[in-house]
Parts: structure tokens; sequence; C-alpha cells
């Protein structure tokens, strides 16, 4: 399944566990506006904003989701950590209300068919009710909050399609980024192939060695007679991990395979079966099924990612500067001790000193590792696997949607 059903809902989390590195530029100080709590309430709301009250109950909820989030992985949160979660947590809650009351003042609004609507679309990437239910059971959601969490992301939209309305990126805008940028839709020389490895390693005696050629020699002529089927041969024979699909490799291109098996396999024409190929992993027989040749994309071909593309970013830019401009104008109070709106503070520990960017790199990192064994371990029940890691034997992709190539530099 992808990983759409992420879009909204796990966005509280996975956004406070990846905003480490964020910053949304340092705010400047409004009349009234304060950096410093005003009151420490353990009871009362976290920040006000104009005003408006921003509840402390909000704020433990998504807290909550994130510890769980993190237990879920098998980690704890280190209270350094935590303290830098809050305060991401409370930015970007500050942030949403102040989004909130300019589209409030631009008259902007959220219908219910409108909120219905996206919500089922929502749940529909699920596949199931079901599966709908057990996700929200183990990210401690409910349906309310995805909706509230939808809302917001609809509200945020239709926003910035009102502020930003005839300011969209023109087919000419992407064609003049096109002509700027044209190496970057080059397509380079691909292949689609197969092969069978026979391993060897620094253990493997010269007797040893021998033999693997040998059969290697022998795959490679039984494998180039008339009708020979190349997938079976090296399902039966092949030592390495793709031998159960049939040696597929995918399509790749030059760079991501060492250079013995690469200079063989971009040798061959389409058809070719070639070998054996010595490589540090050890011999290989390679059939090569299709060859695309380096070629330069046209504009046509591209036009709607670069329109896609170039759109993001203005509405990115545009959030950045709305946001900086709102906080700027707005009295905003801090009523949790010890958090500030500066995302360009230095980060301190639990007892006010200061992390050392070593440690920070450190904390960083374990957030993203949790984040990323939790979004694994949530995706893994959601499509009814067990916990045992079923996907040892596949080699990821390139980083091009489209290609299913082995992991670099390692054709086993």
């Amino acid at each position: 399944m992808q990983r759409l059903h992420r879009s909204a809902v796990v966005v509280l989390a996975a956004l406070v566990a990846f905003t480490l590195a964020a910053t949304l530029g340092c705010p400047k100080k409004s009349e009234g506006s304060t950096d410093q709590p005003a009151a420490a309430d353990p009871t009362g709301p976290v920040a006000r904003v104009n005003g408006q009250d921003i509840p402390r109950a909000e704020f433990s909820k998504q807290m909550e989701r994130t510890r769980a989030r993190f237990q879920r992985a098998g980690r704890q949160i280190a209270p350094q950590l935590e303290g830098r979660l809050k305060e991401n947590l409370i930015r970007k809650m500050v942030e949403e209300e102040l989004i909130a009351q300019k589209a409030k003042a631009e008259g902007v609004t959220i219908d219910a068919a409108e909120l219905e609507a996206k919500l089922a679309e929502h749940k529909a990437r699920f596949g199931s009710d079901k599966a709908f239910s057990s996700f929200l059971e183990r990210t401690q959601q409910s349906e309310a909050d995805v909706k509230a969490d939808l809302e917001k992301n609809l509200l945020r939209d239709k926003l910035f399609a009102k502020l930003l309305a005839g300011q969209e990126p023109t087919e000419a805008d992407a064609e003049k980024y096109y002509g700027e940028n044209k190496d970057k839709y080059l397509q380079k020389e691909q292949i689609t192939a197969q092969h069978i490895l026979l391993k060897t390693d620094k253990d493997t005696t010269d007797a040893q060695k021998k033999e693997k050629l040998a059969l290697a020699k022998k795959l490679t002529a039984e494998a180039k007679k008339q009708g020979a089927d190349f997938g079976e041969i090296a399902k039966r024979s092949s030592e390495g991990p793709t031998a159960a699909r049939g040696g597929d490799l995918g399509t790749f291109s030059r760079g991501r395979m060492v250079k013995q098996f690469e200079d063989a396999a971009f040798a061959a024409k389409a058809g070719d079966i070639v070998g054996p190929v010595e490589t540090q992993f050890g011999y290989h027989v390679i059939k090569v099924n299709e060859k695309t040749e380096e070629k330069q994309r046209t504009f046509e071909d591209v036009k709607e990612t670069i329109l896609t593309s170039l759109k993001a970013r203005q509405k990115s830019k545009a959030t950045r500067e709305l946001l900086e401009q709102l906080r700027t104008q707005a009295k905003i109070e801090l009523l949790e001790p010890g958090v500030s709106l500066d995302a360009k503070k230095p980060p301190i520990t639990a007892d006010g000193k200061p992390i050392a960017p070593g440690d920070l790199n450190k904390l960083r990192q374990e957030a993203a590792a949790a984040n990323a064994k939790a979004e694994a371990l949530d995706e893994d029940k959601l499509e009814g696997k067990d916990d045992k890691d079923d996907r040892d034997d596949k080699e990821p992709g390139d980083t091009g949607a489209s290609s299913t190539a082995p992991s670099t530099k390692r054709p086993d």
C-alpha cells in the first residue's frame, strides 16, 4: 500500500519529530508580544494569540501522540529532546491559530460538505473501514482528530489559493525554468537486466573460486541456448537475494553498480547474455533485456512536473512570508515556561544548559530514526504483516520514482 494515508493523519506527530531542523525565521517582536511565559499555570493555556487561548488539553494530546510514536519504535524521548519537541509543537500551534485568524479575516471558510468529502477521500486510501479503525487505534487518534487535521489543511490551502489568485506560475515561467535547467531533465542511459550470482568472499579458497567460475561458465552457456529461460535458471542457481524473482534487477543507470558489473552490462546490447563477470560479490551472469539510450526529455514531457514544483515553491515562500508578517503584527503570549518563538534560539537542556552541536545532531538522528521505524511498523501492521521484516531480500530502488534498480554499488 502506498503511504498516501499519512498525508494528513500523521502530520502532527511526524512534523513535530522532523521540525528539529526546521527554521521559520526569527520573528520580530511587536508591541505587546512576548517570548517569555506570562504565567506558569499547569492547567491553563500554553499560549495566547491576539487574546485567543491555545488549550493545554490539545497540546497535551498531541505530545502524547509523539511519545506514543517513539514508544512504538521502542525508544524513549530524552529530556533534552522532549523540551525541543514541546517548543516546536507550541510554535506550530501558534502558527495554526494565526492562519485560522487570517482566514477568518479574509472570509475563508470550510463548509461541512467539503470537509466530509475530504474525510471520505482520506478514509478510502486505507482500503477498508477496519484498516482505518486499526490505524486510529495505533496512533491514539479519533476520527474527530483526523477531521480536525484535514480541516486545518483545507483552510490553509483555501486561504493561500485566495491570496495567490492570479499569481500562479504560468507555462511561460515553466518554459523559462526548463531552458535554464535542461541538464536536470537529461535522461541517462538505462538498462533493464537480470543476473545470476555465484557468491565469493574473502574466505573463499582458490579451489572453491575455480569451481564457482566453472559453474558460472556452464550457466552462461546454458542461458545462451535457444529457448532457455534465464529467469528459471536464476531461480534454480543464483545465490543472491534476487534469485526468487528470477534475478530481476529492474531498471538502472550508470553509477548504480560496481564498475566491473556496470562496464559489462552497459557494453552489451538488448537481448545479450554476458559473463562470467567477476566482482567483489562473486561471479555474475548478466542478461540485458532492454536498453534506453541517453536522451533529453522535452519540455512537453516535463511541463506539468515543473509547474507543480514551481507552485509548491511559491506556496512555501508565501507561507513563510505570511507567517512572519502575522507573527510581527500579532500579540503572542507564551504561557509555557522555557518556550520561545525564536527558531534560531540555541537549544538548551531541561536544566537550562546549552546542548552541544554533536549532541543535538545525535538527538535529531534519534528522532528521525524513531519516526522512520514507527512509520514502518504502522505500515506493516496496516497491511496485515507480522512483526518479522519480510523485505530483507528486496533491493532498494533508485531515487527516481519509476526505477526498480538494486542498491547502489551492490548487484547481488
